[in-house]
């Protein structure tokens, strides 16, 4: 049987192909998700549009959103809230409880000082001072930022010569582990 040059350049391509995208797969992707929050002690009954949720104390349960406006409808801490949200971005949190949530701005790429970025935005939580560009949100629908909860920061970020920075949300006690753990 005769070697077919053409052949083995294109099964060598198509492996290379399958290969590359199953490192993306298993990897690199990140998967954008919209949370519903309960950090109280009792369950929470959330009604979106037309389909209720039930929330367990201390968790988050993700949910299926398309853009756009939607119903919101709950009863928290004997007030009955009733509004409309207007989803615009591919992470979202619904906080019924209007609990503590922090955004941290974290600087990715090269050429930046990073120490005169930390020290010239500063936040103050319980008392202690927090450097770094860092948003308090209590509202009860949260969009503003890049990776959700259940995500983590990457690794490395691969961006050559390019500034980037990248958003990430954490509750009040997760944001001060997270900063103890990484900067102090």
């Amino acid at each position: 049987m005769k070697k077919n040059p053409a052949m083995i350049g294109l099964l060598v391509t198509i492996g290379i192909i399958i290969l590359s995208f199953g490192i993306y797969k298993f990897f690199l992707e990140k998967k954008d998700s919209y949370l519903i929050t309960n950090p109280s002690d009792e369950i929470l009954k959330v009604q979106l549009d037309e389909k209720t949720y039930s929330i367990a104390p201390k968790q988050t349960t993700e949910i299926q959103m398309d853009g756009g406006k939607h119903s919101l409808k709950f009863n928290y801490n004997g007030k009955s809230v009733d509004t409309i949200i207007n989803v615009t971005r591919f992470n979202a949190i619904i906080n019924p409880t209007r609990a503590d949530y922090y955004v941290f701005l974290r600087p990715y790429g090269a050429g930046r000082n990073r120490d005169s970025l930390f020290t010239s935005q500063t936040i103050t939580i319980d008392e202690k001072i927090y450097h770094g560009n860092i948003k308090h949100f209590n509202e009860i629908y949260i969009q503003d930022f890049y990776y959700n909860l259940d995500q983590n920061y990457p690794k490395i970020f691969l961006k050559k010569g390019v500034p980037t920075d990248l958003s990430k949300i954490f509750s009040k006690d997760d944001f001060k582990q997270f900063y103890f753990e990484n900067y102090e």
